[in-house]
């Protein structure tokens, strides 16, 4: 049996990710993402197509994945990969 190990990270230098997306990128997900528990279990929650997330600026540790704030605030990181343009897909930027 494996023990998990938390580590407490308070520095976060990443700006721009391998996969080409830099905090402060607006982008949009491309697909329903239908959340699971850390059993893989669905919790009945769906982040839906379309919806607008934020690159938030990522913790040297690793793995290095994307940070991201979610439309309701929370944080959430996802593969900094191939993976990421597959699933999500950089906005221009807006004027204010």
């Amino acid at each position: 049996m494996s023990q998990d190990i938390i580590k407490a990270v308070t520095d976060y230098p990443i700006a721009e990710y391998r996969c080409g997306v830099r905090a402060g990128h607006r982008v949009r997900l491309r697909m329903d993402i239908h959340v699971e528990d850390h059993t893989g279990r669905p919790t009945g929650a769906i982040h839906h197509a379309g919806e607008i997330w934020t690159v938030l600026h990522g913790a040297a540790e690793e793995p290095i994945v994307v940070w991201l704030r979610q439309p309701d605030g929370h944080t959430h990181t996802w593969s900094d990969d191939e993976d990421f343009l597959q699933n999500f897909e950089i906005l221009p930027p807006h004027d204010p």
